[in-house]
């Protein structure tokens, strides 16, 4: 299997697993009667971090799913030359590549401490356990917290690939062809 099939094998299951967690995060949603007259609505627009995690998928889906078209575009495409068009094109998708990469990881991290705070509550700042009170709404975010981590390690493998596509065509091969086949030989005395 060639190198860029598995690109777009593991593009395509991170749009999936990007796309499965932004949708799983706006559908969430759950209403309570507290206090017997109060009707709460707990949703991902209560917090910040919880918009920009969606925002974060959506965008890292869609960037995914054109770099999975791309990948199917040039499935049988063979390149030997590294041209200065290419080089700009490869160097872009290895710059994008690890943005999207530390985005996802970082709204992950985050969201991730939102819902350590939902689950156990914090003394100091006198914030209550919301999951006890709103258990199906914490389950679902866990589960969008679970899906932006696959898609995180799916990103990570992605953006190894990038690099190795990038950086190949600076090996030792190609970049020191100039220089002697014998380095670090003495040269005689005389």
């Amino acid at each position: 299997m060639s190198v860029i099939k598995v690109e777009a094998f593991l593009r395509l299951l991170a749009f999936v697993a990007l796309f499965v967690a932004a949708i799983v995060m706006v559908l969430d949603e759950q209403t309570k009667v507290i206090f017997g007259f109060y009707k709460q609505k707990a949703t991902y627009k209560l917090a910040t971090i919880a918009r920009m995690y969606v925002y974060v998928h959506f965008i890292s889906a869609g960037y995914s799913l054109i770099q999975f078209v791309r990948c199917l575009a040039f499935t049988n495409h063979k390149e030997d030359q590294l041209t200065s068009s290419h080089r700009f094109q490869m160097w872009t998708y290895f710059s994008i590549d690890q943005v999207i990469v530390y985005m996802v990881f970082a709204t992950n991290c985050a969201i991730s401490e939102m819902a350590f705070l939902a689950l156990s509550g914090s003394q100091v700042f006198q914030w209550l356990k919301l999951c006890s009170k709103f258990t199906r709404f914490c389950v679902l975010i866990g589960g969008a917290i679970l899906f932006g981590f696959i898609a995180f390690l799916l990103l990570a493998l992605i953006s190894a690939i990038s690099t190795f596509n990038l950086f190949r065509w600076y090996s030792p091969n190609l970049f020191c062809l100039k220089k002697p086949k014998k380095i670090g030989t003495i040269a005689p005395s005389r």
